[in-house]
């Protein structure tokens, strides 16, 4: 096995080309998760996953096991899920509501904002100080728009700092919703036998689509034409082309801006839908919010697509292995026929029986494979969009399928990887 060096993680980025190690080689992985999840912000979950006191969920990104609570206070927390006794998870469902954690080994046992409340013989514990043994705090958590994110570093850029331009792209699709509120469902999750960066780069990927997916999009362009017919050939525009936007630290953004036309549009045919966001945005902020079709990309592991309404969260558990979970989000405002359908739609793209991501699983699993093979020493990201340029906003942008994205992420890995980062 190769043994790198310092700054040597950062000198497998070679501008367009990158080292297949880094897909493939357990001590990059390693130093991933303590350079890149181990010290920037990583999205741990929204907070209508627990709209309740006593309400939680279970995380784990990379080696951490984490917790998301409310508190009776109403504040959400996120906790280290590790009992401060000998070390044992204290919860071990994925959901739920409680009030309590009881560590299953020896019965310690801690609130909901991680105060250690009993201890099973605390009269012969040797000078425990039960105020400070309650479960550790993640360093830094803030929020956005519902979005809790945590840094696992007490040091660092703030949230804002880290999003920059992507608090205008959250903004954005939470205030689709009438009520401007989303409110996340159950996950659906899948997993693969390949690394975590595979599964970033392929949703920032125009390129493959009409290779990978061509049954599935053929098919669906097929019903869709029989169901709406005229209107779905006049909803894709003959002219349009993909847009896409890189706006720092490795975040991304395409804007399929009537590329697709209608597809998964039967969400949003309720009439009442549109009327509610023409009364409180009127009729041109309405339409262009009812036919936004964005996917965004928050590096490191957070992903969302605005059509559809749901966003995924990216878990490595292996330099060869990881887990995806995907949660379907209803529009708060919005009737049940729009969110049934956007749970629905959710679930029929990203499932095991879905129409998508079944392909892209497959991919994923064979190109680890290929890389592990040791064939190829260098993966490239050659490709180019047309008309490249710095916009309005400050987001560097250009039209068309590329590989610019991937070009942006491996710039900021570099940077991450490398020693002086903060």
């Amino acid at each position: 096995m190769t043994v790198y060096a310092g700054s040597a993680y950062a000198s497998l980025v070679m501008g367009d080309q990158v080292d297949s190690g880094v897909y493939t080689s357990p001590e990059v992985f390693e130093q991933e998760m303590r350079r890149i999840f181990g010290r920037t912000w990583i999205f741990i979950g929204h907070a209508s996953e627990v709209p309740n006191p006593g309400d939680f969920k279970t995380v784990q990104i990379g080696q951490w096991p984490l917790l998301m609570t409310r508190h009776s206070d109403g504040l959400v927390r996120v906790l280290f899920n590790v009992c401060r006794h000998r070390g044992s998870k204290v919860c071990y469902d994925a959901f739920g509501n409680t009030n309590s954690f009881m560590c299953m080994y020896h019965g310690w046992t801690y609130d909901t904002a991680g105060a250690l409340n009993a201890v099973p013989l605390l009269d012969h514990m040797n000078d425990l100080d039960m105020s400070s043994h309650g479960l550790v705090k993640v360093a830094r958590v803030e929020t956005h728009r519902d979005f809790v994110f945590a840094s696992l570093s007490p040091e660092g850029p703030t949230l804002a700092e880290h999003l920059g331009r992507g608090t205008y792209y959250l903004d954005v699709m939470t205030d689709r919703a009438p009520d401007r509120e989303i409110h996340a469902t159950r996950p659906i999750r899948y997993e693969y036998d390949g690394n975590w960066k595979l599964q970033f780069e392929n949703y920032c990927d125009n390129y493959h689509p009409w290779y990978l997916h061509n049954s599935a999009i053929s098919v669906g362009v097929q019903m869709m034409k029989e169901k709406y017919g005229d209107i779905f050939a006049s909803s894709r525009r003959s002219d349009a082309i993909a847009v896409e936007r890189s706006f720092g630290a490795a975040h991304s953004m395409t804007d399929f801006a009537g590329t697709r036309g209608a597809m998964w549009m039967d969400a949003y045919s309720d009439p009442a839908f549109l009327e509610a966001l023409e009364r409180r945005d009127g009729p041109e902020r309405a339409k262009e919010l009812l036919d936004l079709d964005w996917h965004i990309m928050i590096y490191p592991n957070l992903l969302l697509h605005t059509r559809l309404n749901h966003y995924r969260v990216i878990n490595p558990v292996a330099v060869d292995h990881t887990e995806v979970t995907a949660y379907a989000c209803k529009l708060g405002g919005a009737s049940d026929q729009v969110n049934d359908r956007l749970v629905k739609n959710t679930a029929h793209h990203v499932s095991a029986l879905g129409e998508i991501q079944v392909d892209d699983m497959q991919a994923f699993n064979w190109v680890q494979k290929g890389l592990t093979s040791g064939a190829v020493e260098r993966v490239n990201f050659k490709l180019r969009g047309g008309n490249e340029h710095w916009n309005d906003d400050g987001e560097y942008e250009w039209t068309g399928a590329s590989e610019t994205m991937m070009r942006f992420q491996y710039q900021e890995w570099a940077r991450l990887m490398s020693d002086e980062a903060r």
